[in-house]
């Protein structure tokens, strides 16, 4: 275990507590056991509906093999680095940058991970020489991939300070950019905006305000409480999404 500091577009030190190398192997061993499980419950289906030697090929493989294979990368993709083993075991993937990993990294940890797949004992060796020589505990597939496997558990959590649910709204995002940010940044917006707010303080909420437009060249003509306000909003729209 190692912690890793990145510097984020604020000149805030972002720091993440690297998963230990057990809770990467029990998140791999659960997500294994939900596989196991999904297999055999598909066997056991096609055999009890009969379906004959070939349609029985056509579907152990569209509905076996598929999703056995990309098991983990559709589930990162969609749990924002996170497969079911992981999120029980409170860990994450981040990218190097403190972000979301891109579609490119989840895919290239992806291709890595036929190499590294511990089905078979000498390449189940590879991601454990690799993590164990790591500074940042990082696999084959991390380390190209420009990724690290992170601990979600802090003592304050920062999604849950800046998060909205913006599921229950029709809401039109309107700065993009806003994805250039981390959450520590969108954290350190929004514990200022409230700091301005509290304190009746326009100046400060102006001052938050022309930073993040500077930094992510955004021009509007919006208020500073508004505009920070949708940039919250935006973040937990696209992050959510």
């Amino acid at each position: 275990m190692a912690n890793i500091k990145i510097p984020t577009s604020f000149n805030i030190e972002l720091e993440f507590e690297t998963a230990k190398l057990f809770q990467r192997f029990l998140a791999w061993l659960f997500d294994c056991l939900i596989r196991l499980v999904y297999g055999i419950a598909l066997v056991y289906t096609v055999r009890n509906l009969k379906l004959g030697e070939t349609y029985s090929y056509v579907v152990y493989f569209f509905f076996g093999i598929l999703p056995m294979m990309l098991y983990f990368l559709v589930f990162e993709i969609l749990m924002n680095g996170q497969t079911p083993g992981k999120l029980v075991m409170n860990i994450k993937v981040r990218s190097m940058q403190g972000g979301k990993p891109s579609i490119s990294q989840h895919l290239i940890r992806w291709l890595f991970r036929m190499l590294e797949t511990p089905y078979i004992f000498w390449n189940g060796i590879i991601p454990i020489i690799a993590i164990v020589r790591s500074p940042y505990d990082q696999r084959l597939g991390d380390i190209v991939a420009g990724t690290i496997v992170v601990s979600t558990k802090t003592k304050a959590s920062l999604s849950e300070t800046i998060f909205r649910d913006m599921s229950a709204v029709d809401y039109q995002p309107h700065f993009p950019q806003i994805l250039k940010l981390s959450d520590r940044d969108m954290n350190k917006i929004k514990t200022l905006m409230d700091q301005a707010i509290k304190a009746n303080n326009a100046e400060l909420a102006a001052r938050v305000a022309y930073r993040v437009k500077d930094v992510l060249d955004i021009k509007t003509e919006m208020l500073p409480e508004e505009f920070l306000e949708t940039v919250l909003n935006d973040y937990n729209y696209y992050t959510t999404r």
